[in-house]
C-alpha cells in the first residue's frame, strides 16, 4: 500500500498559444489531476501547487488564473459499516474479499461519510465482462438484483439490532 502521505500529480493536458511558426505562444492552459489519500492531504497538497504557479507565473512576469473542476472527498470505510456489509454479503452467499489498497479513481462517495459511518463495496460483473469504462461495456442488469439484496439484508440487520449506525 501506499505511505499515507501519498501524493500524486498527473498532467492531463497542455495546450499552449496556436499551432505557428514565429509566433509567441499568447497564452497557455494546463490541467493538473491531483490525488492524495486524506482530505488534510489534498487540501495541502492544492495549497502546494498553487504557491508553485503563482511562483512561476511572477518569476516570468505572466498572468494566472487558477480553476478547479472537481474536488472529491476520500472514501475511507468506517469498521462498522464494513462489518454490516460483510455479515449481509456472508449472509446472501457472495464472495466477496477484503482488498485493502487504495483506489485513485475519483469518486464523489467520500462525501456521505460526513453525515454517517459508510462502506464503498464493489459488485463485479466477473473477470471476463468489460471493464467499466471500456466502449463495449454493458452493464448487466443481474447486478441490480444482487445489490438490492445485499443492501436490504444490511438494512434489516441494522433494524433488527436496532443499531442504525
Amino acid at each position: 500500500p501506499p505511505a499515507p502521505d501519498f501524493r500524486l500529480a498527473t498532467v492531463t493536458h497542455a495546450q499552449l498559444g496556436e499551432p505557428a511558426f514565429g509566433i509567441a505562444p499568447g497564452d497557455g492552459e494546463i490541467w493538473v489531476t491531483l490525488r492524495t489519500l486524506t482530505d488534510e492531504g489534498m487540501d495541502g497538497l492544492c495549497s502546494q501547487a498553487e504557491a508553485l504557479a503563482h511562483a512561476t507565473a511572477a518569476q516570468h512576469g505572466l498572468g494566472l488564473t487558477l480553476t478547479y473542476h472537481d474536488i472529491f472527498l476520500h472514501c475511507e470505510n468506517a469498521p462498522q459499516a464494513v462489518t454490516a456489509l460483510t455479515t449481509a454479503l456472508d449472509a446472501e452467499g457472495i464472495p466477496h474479499d477484503a482488498r485493502t489498497l487504495p483506489m485513485r479513481a475519483s469518486e464523489d462517495f467520500g462525501r456521505f461519510r460526513t453525515i454517517c459511518p459508510t462502506a464503498m463495496f464493489f459488485l463485479g460483473a466477473g473477470e471476463t465482462h468489460p471493464a467499466l469504462h471500456n466502449p463495449d461495456y454493458d452493464f448487466p442488469d443481474v447486478l441490480i438484483e444482487v445489490g438490492a439484496r445485499v443492501f436490504m439484508r444490511v438494512v434489516r440487520g441494522r433494524l433488527a439490532a436496532r443499531d442504525y449506525i
